[in-house]
């Protein structure tokens, strides 16, 4: 009776763990995916060289960008402003961070926001740590997408603006994007509708 009772339970296990497996699946299809539309960056030469950015098409999805370090930097800022227009179409801004780039990659206690930023730009980079002092030399990433985004936003239009800065001496770099937030299982009732 033993064996039989054991060989049930591995039997349900396993279908318990297809079933869990596929449901993990189905959760990249769920939630919100970005489009971006336009993209630029802009280095100052004093200390960033052949800066790069640029979007990946045909879908829009993902992003790579490279730049080369003239310096070292010791102290480096951040600023991030989202913004997304309202039904008049009046750009409202709703995030608005200032953050010590040095302090966040040292801690681990970080905002959502700023999280994401770290994790998507460090994912596919050539840098093995991102540390502080950052070195001289070239950093890319390719493939960058945002993922991971979280549950309280709505389908939008955005804007995305990161300046960074060392402090009290000079503009460093500036990032825009603009692109749409859409909502996957909208966007899946969009096509049935039209298909």
């Amino acid at each position: 009776m033993l064996p039989i009772i054991w060989w049930f339970g591995i039997i349900v296990c396993s279908l318990l763990r297809i079933q869990l497996t596929d449901t993990a699946k189905l959760m990249p299809n769920m939630g919100f995916y970005i489009e971006m539309k336009e993209m630029d960056c802009v280095g100052n030469p004093h200390y960033f060289a052949d800066l790069y950015c640029r979007i990946i098409t045909p879908r829009n999805r993902t992003m790579e960008a490279s730049v080369k370090m003239v310096q070292p930097l010791t102290a480096f800022s951040g600023f991030l402003r989202v913004s997304i227009p309202n039904s008049k179409k009046v750009i409202t801004q709703i995030f608005d961070i200032t953050f010590d780039v040095c302090k966040v990659l040292r801690e681990r206690k970080r905002k959502i926001l700023i999280d994401l930023l770290v994790n998507t730009l460090a994912k596919n980079s050539n840098a093995k740590v991102w540390r502080c002092p950052f070195p001289k030399g070239t950093f890319e990433s390719k493939n960058i997408s945002v993922t991971d985004l979280p549950p309280m936003l709505s389908e939008s239009e955005f804007f995305v603006n990161l300046d960074f800065f060392i402090p009290k001496v000079a503009i460093a770099m500036n990032v825009t994007l603009h692109g749409h937030l859409y909502e996957v299982a909208k966007e899946r009732h969009r096509r049935k509708k039209y298909l």
